[in-house]
């Protein structure tokens, strides 16, 4: 795999702060000079546009890949994930926590016996990819076709394909059909009954009693469709809900399991307690508060750390839409792909290789040393829109969890940190092998 941060290292030294280079026919502008980096951060979509770099990057691997430019999505996923909107969302993981793992009749033991080992970083993907399509589809799809729907994002996982456009680009070309293509076709089936009970509601002028995401999704698509004067298709609700899923799954659950793991290592020594300290004062299940889940900044900076240790080489990007005036004089080109590399930024931090999440917090605050530099959820106009979803997610399921099993690493995955993959394009760095944990039922 390429290694990212050297390649980057080698070409800033020969060539300066900002340079240009020529891969797969597309130029990429690297930018890693501060001023520079404060100038990313803070251009307009317009002018740096996350979903056109997007395009070029899924673009081919998606039928649906023409939204991706056509309809901005930023402000209806902002809508969808309003304060009020998240306590709604944290009743509905603790919910699903429960109906998963309480100890009468919970399906994950009703299935598994008192105990089972599992693969951590396997089990949180799908269970997260269970707690979202109740909170970004429906309650119906999660009752009946949640198993379902985990099969089929795992086809489409944006993670999984987002290196191998080309070849489902082809296929299209050719006149064959993908997986992908029928894992669509699929989706949509699913969703179908919801989203025509949503276009009768709304022809009706009626309003669903209760926050409904479907109900948002298909009456914010057919406006979008209607301002283009273009008929209703079930197809551009379906990629709506999958944008949805894509910030709220994307890098969640390698975060969660790594906070799991961090967990169970310091169990007996400070760290284990101040976690523990947070996760005992959390009111009963289903009085969550944002207030309450925001306080818990130990957790958070958890969390923080969890990310900072496993970004290694990932890039940043995106599209220029107009010439972007740089430092120096220097200015990117219209139509370049912009980068920006994302590492672990090792001389900002002590000790940077341990984990110590009261970096994260006063007085140390190491992480503001260079917020530029240092950005796990993005900044400025180009925030990560499922932030706060992500950590109220993680919280609500390690409360969740905490009250209902027990966690221990097995010992075939003590050295698990031996096959971290740290040189890969996508997501953050995780094991390329199974980190098996015995998750046993609380007494």
């Amino acid at each position: 795999m390429l290694d990212i941060e050297s390649a980057i290292n080698k070409w800033r030294a020969k060539y300066g702060d900002q340079f240009t280079v020529r891969i797969f026919g597309r130029y990429f502008t690297f930018v890693t000079k501060h001023s520079d980096l404060k100038k990313y951060y803070n251009a307009s979509e317009e002018m740096l546009s996350l979903s056109r770099a997007g395009q070029f990057i899924v673009g081919s691997a998606y039928p649906e890949n023409q939204y991706l430019t056509e309809y901005d999505t930023i402000p209806y996923i902002q809508n969808i994930l309003s304060s009020h909107r998240l306590i709604y969302m944290s009743s509905n993981i603790q919910a699903i926590a429960h109906d998963y793992f309480n100890k009468n009749n919970g399906k994950f033991w009703l299935e598994n016996g008192d105990e089972a080992v599992v693969d951590l970083f396997d089990f949180f993907y799908r269970l997260i990819l269970r707690t979202n399509s109740m909170n970004f589809i429906s309650r119906r799809v999660y009752k009946d076709h949640v198993e379902e729907l985990i099969k089929l994002y795992i086809i489409l996982d944006v993670e999984k394909n987002a290196l191998n456009p080309v070849v489902h680009g082809l296929k299209r070309r050719l006149g064959l059909k993908s997986d992908r293509d029928a894992a669509w076709e699929h989706w949509v089936r699913i969703m179908m009954p919801d989203i025509e009970q949503c276009l009768q509601m709304i022809d009706d002028h009626i309003e669903p009693a209760n926050y409904d995401t479907v109900y948002e999704t298909v009456k914010y698509a057919k406006e979008e469709l209607e301002k283009r004067g273009k008929p209703f298709t079930p197809r551009l609700v379906a990629y709506f809900t999958f944008t949805t899923f894509f910030p709220a799954q994307f890098n969640t659950y390698i975060t969660a399991a790594f906070v799991i793991i961090e967990w169970i290592r310091h169990e007996h020594d400070e760290i284990g307690r101040r976690i523990r300290e947070e996760i005992d004062r959390a009111p009963p299940t289903g009085e969550f508060t944002i207030e309450y889940l925001n306080s818990m900044e130990f957790v958070q900076a958890c969390i923080y750390e969890v990310i900072r240790l496993g970004t290694d080489s990932q890039l940043s990007l995106r599209h220029a839409g107009q010439d972007v005036l740089l430092s120096n004089d220097k200015y990117i080109p219209s139509g370049n792909l912009v980068a920006i590399p994302v590492t672990r930024a090792h001389d900002l931090y002590t000790n940077p290789d341990k984990f110590d999440p009261e970096r994260h917090l006063a007085p140390r605050q190491e992480n503001k040393r260079d917020p530029y530099r240092v950005a796990p959820f993005g900044r400025g106009k180009h925030p990560c829109t499922g932030e706060r979803y992500v950590k109220m997610q993680i919280k609500v399921l390690l409360i969740a969890l905490s009250k209902m099993c027990e966690m221990k690493i097995m010992p075939e995955s003590i050295n698990f940190e031996a096959t971290i993959n740290r040189k890969q394009l996508v997501g953050l760095s995780r094991p390329t092998k199974p980190v098996f944990v015995k998750i046993s039922k609380r007494k």
